[in-house]
């Protein structure tokens, strides 16, 4: 296939007349996405998913693996999964210091992007994008980027001004609150999957006993502060099963936790799907500091037709297609399902049916088409989720714990690492 769009500016092919194939030009591509190789959680399995739906559509993509800056600790490793994307046919990876030219190029993730870096490509290129995989506005108010912080870095660093894209209806609504100093896109760029590959096998609710999990990695953002509420979140008892992937069980016993009636499994004992599939419900709460940017690990339960139990802060996202409560309203919210299963089983169904019309990786290309012919917007602060006058002692707080601590030694943290 051919590109998208063929601006009069940057040519990035040339059609030999006596051969009819495209000749590609050194240091020329049709877009060039930027993302650090230390990332192994969402922002890591998003990027892999959107490259392999864009090559295979046709585009010729340079991949920039670029090493920030006070983020990762120093030991980080690089996912695999990213540098094997350097082989896919159309994957170019584009160097330090090497100048490319390219329609688009995509950031993904300002964490990253916020400290000076002087290693950073060149990039000529139509429009660039801030794909926002994390919320700037922590549970409890404090901000952990600022985004005018990155725009700047980004244009000082690589030359470009980027436009920001929510990856969800929570980032929308914090990015918002910024408006008018940024620019955002009228564009969402969700975390998408290939549906067809996430098809449940088994009936689900189909007996007094259920069984119910999550999975993800022991990072204290990611479950619930105090061990009474990650206790109540997934209650085992005679007619309920538990099982958690991915988690230790040091981190547990550290809470308080008895855990000897869950089935704990390591990262990678089973395959997620499989393990999503032997669920009847999935139950997902995590800390009040943390703000979850899209909610992927519920996307993948949702698209396995698992009835999910959520802390109230995914409602933005996943709107009617959850049941919602606190922790400690759990044990009641599975009695309802085990009494009343045929109430649940067409809401999971509908659930996954959403997530696969929503995010499918089919429809990646449409999406960077639609992404490209529409220009971003400043919004208006009132739709933000933050009140401006808050916001912007948030905004001097920030700034005063950046000054104050030793950033270029003591990297930050993040449960997206």
């Amino acid at each position: 296939m051919g590109f998208l769009f063929h601006p009069p500016v940057v040519t990035l092919t040339q059609t030999d007349p006596d051969q009819g194939a495209a000749q590609t030009h050194p240091g020329m591509t049709d877009l060039v996405i930027i993302t650090d190789p230390r990332f192994m959680g969402g922002t890591a399995a998003a990027v892999v998913t959107d490259i392999r739906a864009l090559a295979a559509y046709g585009l010729r993509v340079g991949l920039c693996l670029h090493r920030s800056e006070g983020f990762f600790q120093p030991g980080d490793g690089v996912n695999p999964a990213l540098e094997a994307l350097c082989d896919l046919e159309g994957v170019t990876r584009v160097s330090a210091g090497a100048p490319i030219r390219a329609q688009a190029a995509l950031f993904h993730n300002p964490q990253v992007f916020q400290s000076a870096t002087g290693h950073a490509p060149r990039i000529a290129a139509e429009r660039a994008f801030m794909i926002a995989h994390h919320p700037p506005i922590l549970g409890n108010g404090a901000l952990c980027y600022d985004p005018l912080q990155v725009t700047r870095a980004i244009r000082r660093d690589f030359g470009l001004r980027p436009d920001w894209v929510p990856i969800s209806g929570l980032l929308r609504a914090q990015l918002e609150s910024f408006a008018p100093l940024i620019r955002i896109t009228p564009e969402d760029w969700p975390n998408s999957f290939d549906t067809a590959t996430w098809r449940p096998t088994r009936p689900r609710l189909t007996g007094p006993v259920l069984t119910i999990g999550r999975h993800g990695r022991a990072h204290p953002d990611k479950w619930p502060a105090r061990g009474r509420d990650i206790a109540a979140s997934l209650p085992a008892d005679a007619q309920t099963r538990v099982r958690v992937l991915g988690a230790d069980p040091a981190f547990f016993a550290r809470h308080g936790v008895d855990t000897s009636a869950w089935d704990i499994l390591p990262f990678n004992a089973e395959p997620v799907r499989d393990f999503l599939d032997s669920l009847d419900v999935f139950s997902y709460f995590h800390a009040p500091i943390w703000r979850e940017a899209f909610g992927r690990t519920v996307a993948e339960a949702m698209l396995m037709e698992t009835r999910c139990i959520l802390d109230q802060s995914l409602r933005p996202t996943f709107g009617p297609h959850a049941l919602y409560g606190r922790p400690d309203e759990v044990p009641a919210l599975i009695a309802h399902i085990r009494a009343h299963p045929d109430q649940h089983r067409t809401p999971a169904k509908d659930a996954g049916d959403w997530c696969r019309q929503s995010f499918s990786a089919q429809d990646i290309a449409a999406r960077y088409q639609r992404l490209l012919a529409t220009p971003a917007t400043r919004g208006r602060p009132a739709q933000g989720e933050m009140p401006p006058h808050i916001l912007a002692r948030k905004w001097l707080g920030f700034h005063r714990r950046r000054r104050a601590s030793t950033a270029a030694t003591a990297p930050q943290t993040g449960a997206d690492r």
